[in-house]
């Protein structure tokens, strides 16, 4: 190899951070006289490297020579710079996996002569002798037999996936689907790079056209917002489309009645929908108004979904004509002395709370009760850490964004209450009490009334 240097370092892929460390790590192994050549595999061998690239770099040893090379695998790491983490895994030979304080991966591998092999191109960073100078790759196109492998295992990880998604194990449902989208990169790259398809989704976007690969994006999205049926329909498309473009001998040996039957399937077989799932959308919208706010709640993009799982046996909220309710309300002035005297709270300033939490509560009450919120006037408790409190200290099963804090907002003119309590909340509602009117039509009030009442006398019922 013509062997050029640029500021005394030498120019092997043009890229700054791999060329140093390639020569401070070859410079360190020559130094020692000990190999009779260093070369690189991978990326850098097939000329598409980039800043992101790791070094796949072999130390070329004489079985003599070998224990002392391995001995000082990680001096000859060390030349290059800072190591963070190092590790030694052997796949057939000796590895030492290095990453460096600039996230640089190394992979330096020992081998004899004989052992370097011939599958891909390699690039002598030294290679005194010439040893490796006429190298011809020999690795072999993708043959039919792996692709078709590949096609049936996309959709044999979809009904695992849809085990591990009817057992509402989503992580591992997640997970397997993820593995789908792996098999299916290779028969999507194989349509433009038959003999690297193995790599799957590695530098994929480079690969494919950007239509295709905006394709398999899509799958993720959608496991990304738990929206696994969409997402098996989405792999599906792309073996359909796959399957268009495979070719006659190729489409012949797939298995298409394993595919026909996985599309049948979705919804029922595979991925029945699950009805008892609440959705409910998280906006991007950092609004600066209240008007702001409230256009947000219509008009922002989506880019969460939070989901609640119910419990389709829970008994759902009865009317019990034996339980006796005494009518009678409270007033917020009223209430407010009572959450002051019910537990330890302090007064909190009204600007540690989030602007978007109180818009939220004003949306709601005017919302609810069809008023206007431009005077209401709220107020805010921190619930103390005492003992007396400790049954309002236990965080509830809700979806919460940063660091819970045990608090309390009132509202003082409508008496509307929300809190991090689940249990002060049921507390609150039941002391709020029923009106007569409430009793004689079984209004909402009534109901909401006797859902927290059966909170409080049968926890867990729901």
């Amino acid at each position: 190899m013509d062997e050029k240097r640029i500021t005394g370092i030498r120019r092997i892929t043009g890229i700054a951070r791999l060329d140093e460390a390639i020569a401070a790590i070859t410079d360190a192994v020559m130094a020692d006289g000990l190999c009779e050549a260093v070369l690189l595999k991978g990326s850098i061998a097939r000329g598409d490297a980039d800043e992101f690239s790791d070094i796949d770099l072999y130390l070329v040893v004489s079985p003599q020579n070998r224990d002392a090379v391995l001995a000082r695998r990680e001096k000859y790491l060390s030349a290059y710079g800072g190591v963070v983490f190092i590790e030694d895994v052997d796949f057939g030979l000796p590895q030492k996996v290095a990453i460096f304080s600039d996230a640089l991966h190394v992979d330096l591998y020992v081998a004899e002569p004989e052992q370097v092999g011939s599958l891909d191109p390699v690039v002598a960073a030294y290679d005194s002798a010439g040893l490796f100078a006429d190298v011809t790759p020999t690795r072999a196109d993708v043959t039919d037999e792996e692709l078709c492998r590949h096609f049936s295992s996309v959709l044999y990880c979809l009904v695992e996936a849809s085990s591990a998604y009817g057992r509402r194990n989503d992580a591992w449902a997640t997970k397997i689907m993820s593995d789908a989208v792996g098999e299916l990169s290779v028969l999507v790259r194989s349509l433009y790079d038959r003999r690297y398809a193995f790599l799957g989704l590695k530098k994929i976007n480079e690969v494919i056209p950007a239509e295709d690969y905006q394709l398999l994006e899509a799958i993720y999205a959608s496991l990304g917002s738990g929206d696994f049926l969409e997402a098996a329909q989405a792999i599906h498309n792309v073996l359909d489309a796959f399957l268009d473009n495979a070719g006659d001998g190729l489409a012949a040996k797939l298995d298409v009645r394993f595919l026909t039957w996985a599309k049948e399937s979705l919804g029922a077989a595979l991925f029945a929908e699950r009805g008892n799932v609440l959705s409910v959308d998280v906006p991007i919208a950092s609004p600066r108004t209240y008007e702001e706010f409230c256009e947000g709640l219509e008009s922002d993009p989506v880019v969460a979904v939070a989901r609640v799982e119910l419990d389709d046996a829970a008994p759902r909220i009865p009317w019990w004509p034996d339980h006796k309710i005494v009518p009678g309300t409270k007033s917020p002035k009223e209430l407010r002395v009572w959450l002051e005297g019910h537990l330890d709270v302090e007064r909190m300033p009204l600007e540690e709370v989030s602007q978007t939490s109180l818009w939220a509560m004003r949306h709601n009450i005017e919302l609810h009760l069809g008023i206007d919120g431009a005077e209401l006037e709220f107020v805010a408790y921190r619930i103390l850490p005492t003992e007396r409190n400790a049954p309002y200290l236990v965080e509830g099963k809700c979806i919460r964004v940063g660091i819970f804090e045990p608090r309390i907002l009132m509202e003082l003119t409508t008496g509307c209450l929300e809190t991090t309590s689940n249990r002060l909340f049921d507390e609150y509602v039941v002391e709020r009490g029923v009106g007569e009117k409430d009793l004689a039509e079984k209004t909402y009030r009534l109901l909401d009334y006797l859902f927290h009442l059966r909170n409080l006398e049968d926890p867990g019922w729901e």
